[in-house]
């Protein structure tokens, strides 16, 4: 028998205005599936990923699965700002009366909070990330410049190539201008096996210079697939914003930054970051809006 028994929202995450950033699949109440299901829906639904939150464990208030069209991931930003802000939508999650919670996955517990934007309303949900940790990178400015399709003087050797893992691994590489980063192409095989030699997932590239001029920084995110570039991720722009608390001015001080992305696929994104600095550890805050763009029920 065929039911309309699990609903579904797509979330557009770290988006200010609709088509605007990364549209996630959420399914809000997810329990009963198998995971060869979730698997299926996600490899149908064909989105960067899908998420499915179910019953909380560990004294988390919800435990959060992610798959892409072609696996289960550990943990990922952009679904998770899409997760939260379908609770919310879905009346699940009540922010007038507690707006700090803890979810689970794969990489252990986050503290997620829920506001309310002060200027349209629209949810702002920030998650704490995992401790970032930092390792050499094996990639030299023309290795870069060569996967990148751009030229060795594009990189800004006033930084270091580097490795960061925020949950996931990413290899953090400073562009010396935006039409530089602009101009980066993705070339799918030579990227992969940039990034096999380095143990990342994918690697995000970054400037000083903005379309938006409240923003401080552009930056993409360069994975060895097939499809649309991610307009958004929350998980590589917190390595990012590590990165930049241990290599660049920022290093003594607490910053908050807006990051702008997804403008090369025509869905601009802003990530807010927040870091921390404290005696013993450094808090990553990544944090961003998110619009409900569809409803729906999956047969199933």
């Amino acid at each position: 028998m065929i039911e309309k028994n699990k609903r579904f929202l797509t979330v557009n995450a770290f988006a200010e205005s609709p088509f605007g950033g990364n549209p996630a699949a959420v399914f809000p109440q997810a329990e009963g599936l198998p995971q060869e299901l979730m698997q299926a829906i996600a490899r149908q639904l064909n989105l960067v990923e899908t998420v499915f939150v179910l019953p909380g464990e560990q004294d988390a208030d919800f435990r959060l699965r992610y798959f892409t069209p072609a696996a289960e991931l550990p943990v990922a930003g952009h679904p998770t700002i899409a997760a939260w802000c379908a609770l919310l939508h879905e009346g699940l999650i009540d922010i007038d009366k507690r707006n700090v919670y803890t979810q689970v996955n794969q990489a252990g517990k986050q503290e997620i909070k829920v506001e309310r934007s002060k200027k349209r309303g629209r949810p702002i949900v920030t998650m704490k990330q995992p401790a970032a940790r930092f390792f050499d990178a094996d990639c030299t400015k023309e290795q870069a410049a060569a996967v990148f399709s751009i030229g060795v003087d594009a990189i800004d050797d006033r930084l270091p190539i580097h490795v960061v893992d925020s949950g996931l691994r990413h290899l953090v590489i400073p562009i010396r201008s935006l039409d530089a980063l602009m101009a980066v192409k993705r070339q799918i095989e030579p990227l992969r096996e940039l990034c096999t030699s380095n143990g990342v997932r994918e690697a995000q590239l970054f400037c000083f210079e903005t379309f938006d001029k409240s923003c401080q920084i552009h930056t993409r995110n360069i994975c060895p697939r097939e499809g649309v570039e991610d307009p958004a991720c929350g998980v590589g722009n917190g390595a990012l914003a590590a990165y930049l608390s241990r290599f660049y001015r920022y290093a003594d001080n607490d910053f908050s930054l807006r990051i702008e992305q997804g403008n090369i696929v025509g869905m601009p994104s802003v990530i807010q970051t927040r870091v921390v600095r404290l005696k013993d550890e450094l808090k990553v805050f990544v944090g961003g809006s998110g619009i409900v763009m569809m409803e729906g029920h999956f047969l199933v």
